[in-house]
Protein backbone atom coordinates (compact mmCIF):
# COMPACT_ATOMS: atom_id res chain seq x y z
CA UNK A 1 0.00 0.00 0.00
CA UNK A 2 2.99 2.34 0.27
CA UNK A 3 2.84 5.07 -2.33
CA UNK A 4 -0.92 4.79 -2.72
CA UNK A 5 -2.39 7.78 -4.55
CA UNK A 6 -5.71 9.53 -4.41
CA UNK A 7 -8.26 8.06 -6.79
CA UNK A 8 -9.21 11.52 -8.06
CA UNK A 9 -7.37 13.01 -11.00
CA UNK A 10 -7.00 16.28 -9.06
CA UNK A 11 -3.47 17.23 -8.17
CA UNK A 12 -3.37 18.24 -4.53
CA UNK A 13 -0.68 20.61 -3.38
CA UNK A 14 0.48 21.06 0.19
CA UNK A 15 -0.08 24.67 1.23
CA UNK A 16 0.93 24.64 4.90
CA UNK A 17 2.63 22.51 7.55
CA UNK A 18 2.09 23.52 11.18
CA UNK A 19 3.37 22.04 14.42
CA UNK A 20 1.98 22.27 17.94
CA UNK A 21 3.90 21.23 21.05
CA UNK A 22 1.55 20.53 23.96
CA UNK A 23 2.15 19.83 27.66
CA UNK A 24 -0.88 17.80 28.75
CA UNK A 25 -1.49 17.20 32.48
CA UNK A 26 -2.29 13.62 33.38
CA UNK A 27 -3.33 11.47 36.33
CA UNK A 28 -2.12 8.05 37.41
CA UNK A 29 -3.50 5.42 39.75
CA UNK A 30 -0.88 5.77 42.47
CA UNK A 31 2.12 7.89 43.48
CA UNK A 32 4.13 9.74 40.88
CA UNK A 33 5.72 8.28 37.78
CA UNK A 34 8.68 8.83 35.49
CA UNK A 35 9.01 9.67 31.80
CA UNK A 36 12.53 9.47 30.30
CA UNK A 37 13.96 8.99 33.79
CA UNK A 38 12.45 12.15 35.28
CA UNK A 39 9.42 12.61 37.55
CA UNK A 40 6.60 13.96 35.45
CA UNK A 41 2.95 14.94 35.60
CA UNK A 42 2.59 16.22 32.03
CA UNK A 43 2.79 14.41 28.70
CA UNK A 44 4.57 16.18 25.83
CA UNK A 45 2.63 15.71 22.58
CA UNK A 46 4.01 17.04 19.29
CA UNK A 47 1.23 17.42 16.73
CA UNK A 48 1.65 18.04 13.01
CA UNK A 49 -1.01 19.48 10.69
CA UNK A 50 -0.74 19.39 6.91
CA UNK A 51 -3.14 21.49 4.82
CA UNK A 52 -3.80 21.16 1.10
CA UNK A 53 -5.27 23.44 -1.54
CA UNK A 54 -8.64 21.67 -1.46
CA UNK A 55 -9.24 22.93 2.09
CA UNK A 56 -8.59 19.64 3.92
CA UNK A 57 -6.17 19.13 6.82
CA UNK A 58 -4.54 15.96 8.13
CA UNK A 59 -3.09 15.41 11.59
CA UNK A 60 -0.03 13.47 12.67
CA UNK A 61 2.14 12.99 15.74
CA UNK A 62 5.92 12.99 15.97
CA UNK A 63 8.04 11.53 18.76
CA UNK A 64 8.17 12.77 21.41
CA UNK A 65 8.22 13.04 25.15
CA UNK A 66 11.26 14.79 26.66
CA UNK A 67 12.84 15.21 23.20
CA UNK A 68 9.79 16.79 21.57
CA UNK A 69 11.30 20.28 21.43
CA UNK A 70 14.28 19.01 19.41
CA UNK A 71 11.96 17.21 16.99
CA UNK A 72 9.84 20.37 16.62
CA UNK A 73 12.90 22.43 15.79
CA UNK A 74 13.98 19.93 13.11
CA UNK A 75 10.45 19.79 11.76
CA UNK A 76 9.92 23.54 11.57
CA UNK A 77 13.32 24.58 10.25
CA UNK A 78 14.35 21.75 7.94
CA UNK A 79 11.74 19.11 7.19
CA UNK A 80 8.41 20.91 6.85
CA UNK A 81 9.65 23.46 4.29
CA UNK A 82 10.49 20.56 1.96
CA UNK A 83 6.76 19.77 1.67
CA UNK A 84 5.36 23.18 0.79
CA UNK A 85 4.08 23.19 -2.79
CA UNK A 86 4.64 19.45 -3.22
CA UNK A 87 1.97 16.99 -4.32
CA UNK A 88 0.13 15.20 -1.55
CA UNK A 89 -1.14 12.36 -3.73
CA UNK A 90 1.83 9.97 -3.53
CA UNK A 91 2.80 9.57 0.10
CA UNK A 92 5.54 6.99 -0.39
CA UNK A 93 7.38 8.97 -3.07
CA UNK A 94 7.19 12.21 -1.10
CA UNK A 95 8.45 10.67 2.13
CA UNK A 96 11.30 8.91 0.31
CA UNK A 97 12.29 12.23 -1.23
CA UNK A 98 12.30 13.95 2.17
CA UNK A 99 14.34 11.15 3.75
CA UNK A 100 16.97 11.46 1.02
CA UNK A 101 17.22 15.21 1.50
CA UNK A 102 17.75 15.03 5.27
CA UNK A 103 19.87 11.88 5.51
CA UNK A 104 23.01 13.88 6.30
CA UNK A 105 21.46 14.65 9.69
CA UNK A 106 20.98 10.99 10.58
CA UNK A 107 18.73 8.09 9.72
CA UNK A 108 17.22 8.12 13.20
CA UNK A 109 16.41 10.80 15.73
CA UNK A 110 14.52 14.10 15.32
CA UNK A 111 14.62 14.16 11.50
CA UNK A 112 12.94 10.77 11.13
CA UNK A 113 10.59 11.52 14.02
CA UNK A 114 9.47 14.62 12.10
CA UNK A 115 8.99 12.53 8.94
CA UNK A 116 6.86 10.14 11.00
CA UNK A 117 4.43 12.87 12.01
CA UNK A 118 4.20 14.17 8.47
CA UNK A 119 3.55 10.72 7.03
CA UNK A 120 0.73 10.05 9.50
CA UNK A 121 -0.84 13.40 8.61
CA UNK A 122 -0.69 12.55 4.89
CA UNK A 123 -2.44 9.23 5.52
CA UNK A 124 -5.09 11.07 7.53
CA UNK A 125 -5.58 13.36 4.52
CA UNK A 126 -5.77 10.39 2.18
CA UNK A 127 -8.51 8.76 4.19
CA UNK A 128 -10.47 11.98 4.47
CA UNK A 129 -10.34 12.58 0.74
CA UNK A 130 -11.42 9.03 -0.06
CA UNK A 131 -14.02 8.88 2.72
CA UNK A 132 -12.37 5.79 4.22
CA UNK A 133 -10.64 5.01 7.48
CA UNK A 134 -6.94 4.24 7.39
CA UNK A 135 -7.81 0.73 8.56
CA UNK A 136 -10.03 0.30 5.48
CA UNK A 137 -7.27 1.57 3.20
CA UNK A 138 -4.89 -0.95 4.76
CA UNK A 139 -7.25 -3.93 4.62
CA UNK A 140 -8.64 -4.07 8.15
CA UNK A 141 -9.10 -7.55 9.65
CA UNK A 142 -10.63 -6.59 13.00
CA UNK A 143 -13.12 -3.93 14.12
CA UNK A 144 -11.96 -4.05 17.73
CA UNK A 145 -8.70 -5.15 19.35
CA UNK A 146 -7.37 -6.16 22.78
CA UNK A 147 -5.40 -3.51 24.65
CA UNK A 148 -2.67 -3.89 27.25
CA UNK A 149 -1.93 -1.34 29.96
CA UNK A 150 1.58 0.09 29.67
CA UNK A 151 2.69 1.57 32.99
CA UNK A 152 5.18 4.36 33.43
CA UNK A 153 8.02 3.61 35.84
CA UNK A 154 6.61 4.01 39.34
CA UNK A 155 8.08 5.92 42.27
CA UNK A 156 7.54 3.20 44.87
CA UNK A 157 6.35 -0.36 45.53
CA UNK A 158 3.09 1.03 46.81
CA UNK A 159 2.50 3.10 43.68
CA UNK A 160 3.26 0.10 41.48
CA UNK A 161 0.96 -2.25 43.38
CA UNK A 162 -1.85 0.30 43.42
CA UNK A 163 -1.46 0.79 39.66
CA UNK A 164 -1.58 -2.98 39.10
CA UNK A 165 -4.74 -3.31 41.16
CA UNK A 166 -6.38 -0.47 39.27
CA UNK A 167 -5.59 -1.95 35.85
CA UNK A 168 -6.99 -5.35 36.83
CA UNK A 169 -10.15 -3.72 38.20
CA UNK A 170 -10.63 -1.96 34.87
CA UNK A 171 -10.53 -5.27 33.01
CA UNK A 172 -7.01 -5.33 31.58
CA UNK A 173 -5.73 -8.88 31.09
CA UNK A 174 -2.19 -7.88 30.13
CA UNK A 175 0.04 -5.21 31.67
CA UNK A 176 3.55 -4.03 30.93
CA UNK A 177 5.94 -2.59 33.48
CA UNK A 178 8.86 -0.25 32.92
CA UNK A 179 10.84 -1.55 35.89
CA UNK A 180 14.35 -3.00 36.12
CA UNK A 181 14.50 -4.63 39.57
CA UNK A 182 13.40 -8.11 40.56
CA UNK A 183 11.59 -6.93 43.67
CA UNK A 184 9.43 -4.52 41.66
CA UNK A 185 8.55 -7.15 39.06
CA UNK A 186 7.76 -9.67 41.78
CA UNK A 187 5.59 -7.12 43.60
CA UNK A 188 3.58 -6.58 40.44
CA UNK A 189 3.12 -10.29 39.88
CA UNK A 190 1.89 -10.71 43.44
CA UNK A 191 -0.92 -8.22 42.85
CA UNK A 192 -1.75 -9.34 39.31
CA UNK A 193 -1.93 -13.03 40.18
CA UNK A 194 -1.17 -15.86 37.75
CA UNK A 195 -3.93 -15.16 35.23
CA UNK A 196 -2.92 -11.65 34.10
CA UNK A 197 -0.14 -11.62 31.51
CA UNK A 198 2.92 -9.60 32.54
CA UNK A 199 5.50 -8.05 30.20
CA UNK A 200 8.49 -5.93 31.22
CA UNK A 201 10.15 -3.13 29.24
CA UNK A 202 13.57 -2.34 30.71
CA UNK A 203 14.76 0.37 28.26
CA UNK A 204 18.19 -1.09 27.44
CA UNK A 205 20.02 -1.30 30.80
CA UNK A 206 22.23 -4.43 30.76
CA UNK A 207 25.09 -6.30 29.15
CA UNK A 208 24.68 -9.99 28.32
CA UNK A 209 25.88 -11.26 31.70
CA UNK A 210 23.55 -8.95 33.62
CA UNK A 211 20.59 -9.64 31.33
CA UNK A 212 21.08 -13.41 31.52
CA UNK A 213 21.19 -13.26 35.30
CA UNK A 214 17.97 -11.23 35.32
CA UNK A 215 16.20 -13.70 33.04
CA UNK A 216 17.22 -16.56 35.31
CA UNK A 217 16.01 -14.69 38.38
CA UNK A 218 12.57 -13.75 37.03
CA UNK A 219 11.90 -17.04 35.22
CA UNK A 220 9.35 -18.17 37.83
CA UNK A 221 7.39 -14.91 37.33
CA UNK A 222 6.35 -16.13 33.87
CA UNK A 223 6.97 -13.02 31.78
CA UNK A 224 5.14 -12.65 28.49
CA UNK A 225 8.21 -10.91 27.10
CA UNK A 226 11.30 -8.98 28.19
CA UNK A 227 11.62 -5.80 26.14
CA UNK A 228 14.89 -4.10 25.16
CA UNK A 229 17.10 -5.71 27.82
CA UNK A 230 20.48 -5.01 26.13
CA UNK A 231 22.69 -1.92 25.97
CA UNK A 232 23.36 -0.64 23.38
CA UNK A 233 20.01 -1.31 21.65
CA UNK A 234 21.67 -1.99 18.28
CA UNK A 235 23.80 -4.85 19.65
CA UNK A 236 21.76 -7.45 17.80
CA UNK A 237 24.27 -10.25 18.30
CA UNK A 238 23.92 -9.95 22.08
CA UNK A 239 20.13 -9.84 21.80
CA UNK A 240 20.30 -13.06 19.80
CA UNK A 241 22.51 -14.69 22.44
CA UNK A 242 20.07 -13.73 25.19
CA UNK A 243 17.21 -15.55 23.43
CA UNK A 244 18.83 -18.79 24.55
CA UNK A 245 18.08 -17.88 28.17
CA UNK A 246 14.46 -18.92 27.70
CA UNK A 247 12.28 -15.78 28.07
CA UNK A 248 10.75 -14.24 24.91
CA UNK A 249 12.72 -11.18 23.83
CA UNK A 250 11.23 -8.10 22.15
CA UNK A 251 12.69 -4.92 20.67
CA UNK A 252 12.35 -2.50 17.79
CA UNK A 253 11.18 0.80 19.27
CA UNK A 254 14.59 2.37 18.63
CA UNK A 255 14.92 1.17 15.03
CA UNK A 256 14.06 3.77 12.40
CA UNK A 257 14.26 2.25 8.92
CA UNK A 258 13.32 -0.77 6.86
CA UNK A 259 16.99 -1.54 6.24
CA UNK A 260 17.88 -1.50 9.93
CA UNK A 261 14.90 -3.69 10.73
CA UNK A 262 16.22 -6.10 8.11
CA UNK A 263 19.52 -6.33 10.00
CA UNK A 264 17.71 -6.83 13.31
CA UNK A 265 15.50 -9.60 11.93
CA UNK A 266 18.37 -11.15 10.01
CA UNK A 267 20.27 -11.54 13.28
CA UNK A 268 17.53 -13.88 14.55
CA UNK A 269 17.52 -11.77 17.70
CA UNK A 270 13.82 -11.50 18.55
CA UNK A 271 10.65 -13.34 19.40
CA UNK A 272 8.54 -10.17 19.07
CA UNK A 273 9.15 -7.14 16.84
CA UNK A 274 8.03 -3.74 18.13
CA UNK A 275 8.27 -0.93 15.56
CA UNK A 276 6.98 2.48 16.63
CA UNK A 277 4.95 4.50 14.10
CA UNK A 278 6.07 7.88 15.48
CA UNK A 279 9.76 6.93 15.34
CA UNK A 280 10.15 4.73 12.25
CA UNK A 281 8.86 7.11 9.57
CA UNK A 282 5.11 6.82 9.94
CA UNK A 283 2.59 4.44 8.43
CA UNK A 284 4.40 4.10 5.09
CA UNK A 285 7.57 2.76 6.70
CA UNK A 286 5.58 0.64 9.15
CA UNK A 287 4.02 -1.22 6.23
CA UNK A 288 7.48 -2.07 4.91
CA UNK A 289 8.52 -3.32 8.36
CA UNK A 290 5.38 -5.44 8.66
CA UNK A 291 6.20 -7.03 5.31
CA UNK A 292 9.69 -7.83 6.61
CA UNK A 293 8.36 -9.38 9.80
CA UNK A 294 6.04 -11.56 7.72
CA UNK A 295 9.01 -12.65 5.62
CA UNK A 296 10.98 -13.62 8.73
CA UNK A 297 7.87 -15.05 10.42
CA UNK A 298 8.38 -12.95 13.54
CA UNK A 299 5.35 -11.84 15.55
CA UNK A 300 4.82 -8.06 15.52
CA UNK A 301 3.29 -6.09 18.40
CA UNK A 302 3.80 -2.40 17.59
CA UNK A 303 5.19 -0.11 20.27
CA UNK A 304 2.89 2.78 21.13
CA UNK A 305 3.85 5.36 23.75
CA UNK A 306 1.37 7.96 22.46
CA UNK A 307 -2.16 9.20 23.11
CA UNK A 308 -2.86 11.31 20.01
CA UNK A 309 -2.63 10.62 16.27
CA UNK A 310 0.27 8.23 16.92
CA UNK A 311 -2.01 6.09 19.08
CA UNK A 312 -4.82 6.26 16.52
CA UNK A 313 -2.44 5.35 13.67
CA UNK A 314 -1.14 2.37 15.66
CA UNK A 315 -4.70 1.27 16.36
CA UNK A 316 -5.48 1.26 12.62
CA UNK A 317 -2.29 -0.69 11.91
CA UNK A 318 -2.97 -3.24 14.68
CA UNK A 319 -6.43 -3.83 13.19
CA UNK A 320 -4.72 -5.31 10.11
CA UNK A 321 -2.85 -7.90 12.19
CA UNK A 322 -4.44 -11.17 13.21
CA UNK A 323 -3.74 -11.23 16.93
CA UNK A 324 -1.57 -8.31 18.07
CA UNK A 325 -2.77 -6.26 21.04
CA UNK A 326 -2.57 -2.47 21.22
CA UNK A 327 -0.31 -0.77 23.76
CA UNK A 328 -1.87 2.09 25.71
CA UNK A 329 -0.07 4.27 28.23
CA UNK A 330 -1.82 3.69 31.53
CA UNK A 331 -2.43 7.33 32.36
CA UNK A 332 -5.48 9.56 32.02
CA UNK A 333 -5.15 13.00 30.47
CA UNK A 334 -7.04 15.78 32.25
CA UNK A 335 -8.18 16.89 28.80
CA UNK A 336 -7.38 15.39 25.40
CA UNK A 337 -7.17 17.26 22.09
CA UNK A 338 -8.66 14.15 20.42
CA UNK A 339 -11.75 13.35 22.53
CA UNK A 340 -13.28 11.05 19.90
CA UNK A 341 -10.49 8.45 20.14
CA UNK A 342 -12.33 5.34 21.37
CA UNK A 343 -12.05 4.49 25.06
CA UNK A 344 -10.73 1.19 26.40
CA UNK A 345 -13.50 -0.91 27.95
CA UNK A 346 -12.66 -4.19 29.72
CA UNK A 347 -9.29 -4.36 28.01
CA UNK A 348 -10.56 -3.79 24.45
CA UNK A 349 -11.12 -0.85 22.14
CA UNK A 350 -12.87 -0.38 18.81
CA UNK A 351 -11.18 0.77 15.62
CA UNK A 352 -12.40 4.23 14.52
CA UNK A 353 -14.69 4.02 11.48
CA UNK A 354 -14.51 7.67 10.46
CA UNK A 355 -12.47 8.92 7.53
CA UNK A 356 -8.70 9.00 7.96
CA UNK A 357 -7.62 8.57 11.56
CA UNK A 358 -11.25 8.97 12.57
CA UNK A 359 -10.45 11.33 15.45
CA UNK A 360 -11.11 15.04 15.05
CA UNK A 361 -9.07 17.61 16.91
CA UNK A 362 -10.38 20.02 19.54
CA UNK A 363 -8.42 23.20 18.78
CA UNK A 364 -9.50 24.83 22.04
CA UNK A 365 -7.65 22.10 23.93
CA UNK A 366 -4.66 22.39 21.59
CA UNK A 367 -4.36 26.13 22.24
CA UNK A 368 -5.01 25.75 25.99
CA UNK A 369 -2.04 23.45 26.49
CA UNK A 370 0.21 24.67 23.70
CA UNK A 371 3.72 25.59 24.83
CA UNK A 372 5.32 26.21 21.41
Amino acid sequence: MVGIGFLSEDILKITAVDSFLLALPYRTSGGFHYIAGRPSNTLAMLLVRISTDDGLSGWGEAFGHAGAAATKSMLDTLVAPLLIGERADDIGALMTSVRRKIHLFGLSGPGIYAVSGLDIALWDLLGKREGKSIAELLGRRRSDVPVYASFLRCSSHGALQQTCASAVAEGYRTVKLHEITVDRIAAARQVLGPDVALAVDTNCPWDLREATAMVETVRELNLLWLEEPIWPPDDYATLAALRNAGTPISAGENVSSQCEFGRLLGANALDILQPSVCKVGGISEMLKVLALSNHYQVNTIPHCGYLGPGYAATLHLVSTLEQAPLERLYIELDETPFPSIPAVVNGRTRVPAGAGLGCEVDMEIVEKYRVA
